[in-house]
């Protein structure tokens, strides 16, 4: 069945799917579980067969420009990467994790196939956001770096602290990056946000939300901030002040905000929802909704299962 039909089979089970709106005849990357890559054309059709550049499942993925940055971890070995694939070309079947194993030392260090450039990390990474034409991520315990699209770093900064949160469990871990017109935000797991001068990174401010959990993720689009707990439960905040709040029934896997209704697609736990100032509308699903992504005219739901359907959101 095709994509005029109303659904689409994927070739594997996604992670994500990125939009990649300045690759000629290439409309998206399908990101799977395991660490897959597939260039997608506009009707979601694989444009060639899928391969694995990296040896581990990739943990975060952002698309600059043609440019993928990723990273990956793997916990039992102790090994962190992060290395950029161009979109333009084909991705190539990389490196097993036994070869990772059998590696002692980073000068022998494995990168991915087809690499533009790639780098050795020395702590998790926590978090990968898109900057202008560069990127900034999160190393744990060792803080916050801009680089730009060819992998060279352009400032530094020391990791996030929340000094009035301290007596809060985990209120010093960093959980998302919000780049915004003005600053970069990092937000911690009990609802501190720690803004930076986009510039150079030097802090702007500290504040704080007080939270019924533990913060999950965070959207920054203009004025409005959606904070989602990991239990499920929403915050929707504009310029400071909480326009409303809500519950689902599990885990948000990820949103997208629809400037044009000023509303937020929810992809839930076997649910896809739309939080509106006003209202909440919900419909139930058979599978785990992924992620909410847009075509050139309608809406699409993306299950754990690799499936994408159209969404009952706007039908």
């Amino acid at each position: 069945m095709g994509a005029e039909n109303g659904t689409k089979q994927l070739p594997f089970k996604v992670l994500k799917i990125l939009p990649t709106p300045h690759v000629e005849d290439v409309f998206a990357i399908a990101v799977g579980v395991d660490g897959e890559l597939c260039r997608l054309d506009a009707e979601w059709n694989a444009i060639e067969a899928f391969a694995r550049p990296f040896p581990a499942p990739i943990e975060h993925v952002i698309v600059i420009n043609d440019i993928l940055v990723a990273t990956w971890i793997d916990r039992e070995l102790l090994v962190a990467r992060m290395g950029a694939l161009r979109c333009t070309q084909p991705f190539q079947k990389g490196a097993e994790r036994g070869d990772v194993r059998k590696t002692t030392n980073i000068q022998n260090a494995i990168q991915p196939a087809g690499a533009v450039w790639s780098h050795v990390l020395d702590a998790e990474p926590l978090g990968l956001a898109r900057h202008e034409d560069g990127f900034i991520f999160i190393l744990w315990n060792r803080g916050i770096y801009s680089f730009n699209s060819n992998g060279v770093e352009q400032w530094r900064a020391p990791p996030p602290e929340w000094p009035d949160m301290k007596s809060i469990p985990m209120s010093q871990e960093s959980v998302d990056i919000c780049v915004t017109d003005s600053s970069i935000e990092i937000w911690s797991r009990a609802g501190g946000c720690h803004r930076l001068s986009k510039e150079d990174g030097t802090l702007i401010g500290t504040g704080s939300f007080d939270l019924d959990g533990s913060l999950d993720k965070v959207e920054a689009i203009g004025s409005n901030r959606l904070l989602v707990l990991k239990n499920g439960h929403i915050y929707w905040y504009k310029q400071g002040k909480m326009l409303c709040e809500a519950s689902t029934s599990g885990p948000i896997q990820s949103v997208l905000f629809n400037e044009e209704l000023n509303s937020w697609y929810l992809a839930g736990w076997r649910e896809e929802l739309e939080l509106m100032e006003d209202g909440f509308k919900r419909f139930e699903n058979r599978e785990v909704v992924v992620q909410h992504v847009r075509s050139t005219d309608r809406l699409w739901t993306v299950t754990n299962d690799g499936m994408m359907n159209h969404s009952f959101l706007t039908e």
